[in-house]
């Protein structure tokens, strides 16, 4: 993902090829003189041919030690590596060099012949313009001959604007290094298909190797090893264990590297202190992932933070993927798969949800409890640690599965809450993201923390952050079963309009309070009180009819048992009257039922003579109260799903590189105070707020008394948020957003916001929000405006503040950026 990258010389990513292969990117230095010169030695002639545009049969030493003598200023060099140690390797770099003018460089790449095709280029192309556009370039220039298709596409696919023209047999080729929509949307194609391969081999496994899988059945090595074997899994598991000859009557071998093939996924229950040499046997037999279930990590202190880190450094210089540690294991009930590698002693049943889980031990409940309320599960993951496998990760994977169709999350901290908001708005336009948020009362978040892992302030962050995204929050676990059975089993509604069929008048009224006190809206006949002895034909009428009312969205259903009977009659009555309402107006709508008593989904097969229908699910809500509750979330996603995905405005006429000047400057003129922060005097705060268009009143201190009718607009730093718009009428809470803004966020803050009755401002709001994006030091801003001010919007009272580089908010770039990065 294409990002200012103001780290400078001190940046470190961990980025995904493609394929899911991992490697790890960071500025070259002279110390590594002699790992480009290995790896200028292994290219092929033609490989140098095309990047040097004449037959080389070997680079001079004078252009490496230039290479990687860079400051990043006139210069600046990028590697890509593999491995660690003594055992490190280049296998690709991108250069460029200044062209005298601060403005545009010169750049070219090379890449290992075994990683060409593999996304290499495209992705140093991303974090080298990255690094030069905080340097103040604003473009490179390629000279690419005409037959390295392969570099011209690079350039072509890559999302930046590209002009080509024929110059003398090669190809002149330029590009601005700018934030563009297009590539946004480019580089999050290329990060969501990478990271869907990378954990195939992990939730999609041919060969299982279970290391610590002991003869004793109380042991979770054994545990995990039988309820793979019991589940049925088609591929090939071996024991290891260097104690046991066999295990299960399954032969085991003593090492990962004595097995007779390289494995795909390997559970590691051995304890903490052997897990590192156990990665490592892995690391060398070619093992694809590692699922560590074994305590004794980050939760545990700071020995078990030190040992966490050493585990993570290892996968990802060798470029797998780590789930855990400190985890329950996995589950994936595809019948080509039917793996369950985790604590559970059964496969959850098959369905369409995909669930990941921050508890291990709720998660697991969770599976035993949705089983009951009809919820079937495509794939299940315990967090555990998220030392690298994080729920954002199991997002993308999931918009790619075509088994999947609802992800359920069960989250405790966020990781990363900007990537977060980017995956799963783009994921929510597409499938439901259902979730339920623990640990938001001081309470809880102290138990959280004495677990290690993070937590963050105020309820708010996390409502706004769920919005924009438009993830569906559940309160409850309870809730959140009502929700998703809704969401598994029925359609999405058109609208909020609600109808109710009962035969209890007090049951009807539970529903309309609840309707009501959900922003549910009673339409076409309103409620249809069947009386306390009514049967089942008038049920299928009142149904039949009620549906076909094109002013009706949705219907609630009850029936409230009189006297020695039975459901079932009524509930396939419903059935058919659902049937007929859809075989007349060709229209699906929801329907919801409260039979007092059952809770669930409730199954009903067509009648005998209704030929190849399909099996209807309805769910089923013990109390009526809930059956409303659930329904208004589900509305509500819906309505956000019929809205046109939002997009970021970005302003061609900002002058983002003259911003970053002013930016460097200062920064390199003035200290920073106690408070780590360097303020912008009022000239240039003035001065970078006009590169973005955005008007100031000349006295931009204090213009005067702020009346009643002024809109704050503030931008304030969260250490796990990143930068956040703040805007607020005086005298009320403010509205937080995480930027950048999309059209839709914007105008339904204009519209939320009382004194912000001037359409002006939405422009104002898309420009700041640019402004966030393009200067990654900026840490605050106060300011407050007047709406429909003659002349425009204008910003009074400005203060900025900057943080230098060694103080920059969190990575948000890159497909698993260093650290627990994941959203969730």
């Amino acid at each position: 993902m294409f990002r200012i990258i103001a780290e400078g010389m001190e940046y470190r990513e961990h980025v995904l090829l493609k394929d899911g292969q991992g490697v790890f990117l960071r500025p070259a230095t002279p110390e590594d003189v002699p790992l480009v010169k290995e790896f200028m030695k292994g290219l092929s002639q033609e490989s140098l041919r095309m990047r040097f545009m004449a037959s080389v049969s070997e680079v001079p030493e004078q252009i490496i030690v230039d290479m990687c003598s860079t400051d990043l200023t006139d210069r600046g060099c990028l590697l890509a590596l593999t491995g660690e140690g003594d055992e490190q390797h280049v296998v690709g770099l991108g250069n460029y060099v200044g062209l005298g003018n601060g403005k545009t460089a010169e750049v070219a790449f090379l890449v290992a012949d075994e990683y060409q095709g593999r996304g290499i280029s495209t992705t140093i192309l991303e974090r080298l313009a990255g690094l030069a556009a905080a340097q103040g370039y604003v473009e490179f220039e390629a000279e690419v001959l005409f037959e390295n298709r392969a570099m011209l596409n690079v350039f072509k696919s890559s999302g930046f604007e590209v002009h080509q023209g024929a110059q003398g047999g090669v190809m002149h080729v330029e590009f601005p290094v700018r934030g563009a929509t297009a590539l946004r949307e480019r580089s999050e194609l290329r990060e969501r298909i990478a990271v869907a391969n990378s954990l195939a081999p992990l939730l999609r496994p041919r060969v299982i190797a279970v290391v610590g899988a002991s003869r004793s059945p109380s042991s979770i090595g054994n545990m995990i090893f039988r309820h793979i074997l019991h589940a049925g899994f088609p591929g090939t598991v071996y024991p290891v264990n260097p104690e046991a000859e066999s295990v299960h009557g399954v032969r085991a071998y003593p090492s990962i590297a004595d097995l007779p093939e390289p494995v795909d996924l390997a559970v590691v229950s051995v304890p903490a202190e052997a897990v590192l040499d156990v990665a490592e046997h892995a690391v060398k037999a070619g093992t694809k992932g590692l699922l560590v279930v074994s305590s004794g990590f980050a939760e545990v202190g700071p020995e078990g933070v030190e040992r966490q880190e050493k585990l993570l450094d290892l996968v990802r210089a060798h470029g797998l993927r780590l789930i855990g540690p400190n985890c329950l294991g996995l589950m994936n009930t595809d019948p080509e798969v039917h793996v369950n590698a985790s604590l559970a002693p059964e496969l959850a049943p098959l369905g369409r949800v995909g669930f990941f889980s921050h508890s291990a031990a709720l998660g697991l409940v969770i599976l035993e409890f949705a089983a009951e309320r009809g919820l079937g599960f495509s794939t299940f993951v315990s967090a555990g640690n998220r030392a690298d496998v994080s729920g954002n990760d199991l997002l993308q994977y999931w918009e790619e599965d075509p088994n999947t169709d609802m992800a359920l999350l069960y989250l405790e901290t966020f990781g990363n809450p900007r990537r977060f908001t980017r995956i799963a708005r783009r994921f929510a336009h597409r499938k439901p993201i259902l979730a339920v948020k623990g640990a938001r009362s001081a309470a809880a978040q102290s138990v959280t923390r004495i677990e290690g892992r993070q937590t963050f302030g105020g309820a708010a962050l996390v409502d706004a952050l769920f919005r924009q995204a438009g993830v569906i929050r559940a309160e409850t676990l309870d809730e959140m079963f009502d929700v998703a059975v809704v969401l598994t089993h029925q359609p999405l509604p058109r609208g909020e309009r609600v109808a109710i069929v009962s035969n209890s008048r007090g049951v009807a009224t539970l529903f309309a309070d609840a309707c009501d006190a959900n922003g549910l809206v009673l339409a076409g006949p309103g409620i249809i009180d069947l009386g306390a002895m009514t049967d089942a034909d008038q049920y299928e009428h009142a149904v039949r009819d009620t549906l076909a009312d094109d002013e009706v969205d949705s219907l609630l259903v009850s029936f409230a048992c009189v006297g020695d009977c039975t459901g079932q009659p009524i509930v396939a009555a419903i059935r058919r009257g659902v049937d007929a309402a859809e075989a007349k107006t060709g229209v699906p709508k929801p329907v919801l039922l409260c039979l007092m008593g059952a809770a669930g989904a409730v199954e009903v097969e067509a009648s005998a003579d209704a030929g190849e229908a399909p099996r209807r699910v309805f769910p089923s809500f013990l109390f009526p109260e809930s059956a409303p509750r659930a329904l208004a979330k589900v509305v509500a996603y819906a309505r956000f799903r019929r809205q046109k995905p939002g997009t970021v405005r970005w302003f061609e006429d900002a002058d983002a590189a003259s911003a970053r000047e002013l930016v460097r400057a200062l920064l390199e003129t003035r200290g920073a105070g106690e408070d780590g922060l360097v303020w912008a005097g009022d000239d240039t705060a003035r001065s970078i707020l006009a590169c973005f268009g955005i008007g100031v009143e000349e006295t931009a201190r204090d213009t005067g008394v702020k009346t009643g009718e002024a809109l704050d607009i503030g931008i304030r730093s969260d250490r796990h948020f990143g930068p956040l718009i703040e805007i607020r009428c005086q005298g009320t809470p403010p509205l937080v957003r995480i930027t950048p803004l999309t059209d839709l966020d914007i105008a339904e803050v204009v519209s939320g916001v009382e004194c912000a009755d001037d359409p002006a401002i939405e422009e104002l709001l898309a420009r700041v929000s640019q402004m966030i994006e393009e200067l990654p030091w900026l840490s605050s801003m106060s300011s407050w405006l007047i709406p429909g001010e003659e002349g425009g919007p204008k910003l009074h009272g400005v203060r900025i503040a900057l943080r230098p580089i060694s103080g920059q908010r969190p990575n948000m770039a890159g497909v698993a950026a260093g650290g627990q990065h994941a959203g969730s």
